[in-house]
């Protein structure tokens, strides 16, 4: 403890002659702050001192693009099909949500003996009172699903990672819609689409 008061004591002399230095520059408002320096006005020196420190380095990583905040993260796809936008940006109202086919889990092609396991959370939009395209999606659910699984597990995690998950949802919807013989669906979207090691 009287170590630790030795050094305070010769860094407060220290600093005294420091601001002794700063006042005959002209920054009285400086030396009068500091002439009386307490604990707490150094501890709110060294924690503004951090404060400046992470905005500077934070600023700096955006400004020079290092930083990639939430590049591993998927962009959210519409739950409903009141979300889903036209090329023009404006609401859809002439499709429906075929959401029965659920949460699905299927493993994915091993690699080097390790697979990983898919957790995708599907729903199809389809034009509004088709009814028997809805039909035919109820009856053919079985399908679909055997559809992902197969889908999912010719493929590694690595290969559907470099695909991309739009690739992914283009050709799923290619198999889908070619399993159809009623009519199409207009899109896929996924609620969730994880894969677990």
């Amino acid at each position: 403890m009287h170590f630790l008061m030795v050094f305070l004591s010769d860094y407060l002399k220290s600093l005294n002659s420091t601001l002794l230095s700063v006042k005959l520059l002209g920054m009285k408002f400086l030396s009068d702050y500091f002439k009386e320096l307490t604990f707490n006005k150094i501890l709110i020196l060294v924690i503004l001192a951090i404060f400046v420190f992470i905005i500077f380095f934070t600023a700096f990583s955006f400004a020079s693009g290092k930083a990639n905040f939430g590049k591993q993260y998927r962009k959210s796809d519409p739950s409903t099909v009141e979300e889903i936008k036209d090329a023009g940006g404006q609401p859809t109202e002439s499709l429906e949500a075929f959401k029965e086919l659920g949460q699905i889990r299927s493993s994915t092609k091993p690699e080097n003996n390790v697979s990983a396991l898919v957790i995708v959370s599907p729903w199809l939009s389809y034009t509004k009172n088709d009814e028997a395209l809805h039909e035919e999606l109820i009856q053919k659910k079985q399908i679909m699903l055997s559809i992902f699984s197969q889908y999912f597990s010719f493929h590694t995690q690595k290969e559907l990672y470099s695909i991309g998950e739009a690739k992914v949802k283009e050709e799923l919807l290619e198999k889908i819609n070619s399993s159809l013989v009623l009519g199409k669906a207009k899109g896929l979207y996924f609620d969730s689409y994880l894969f677990l090691e």
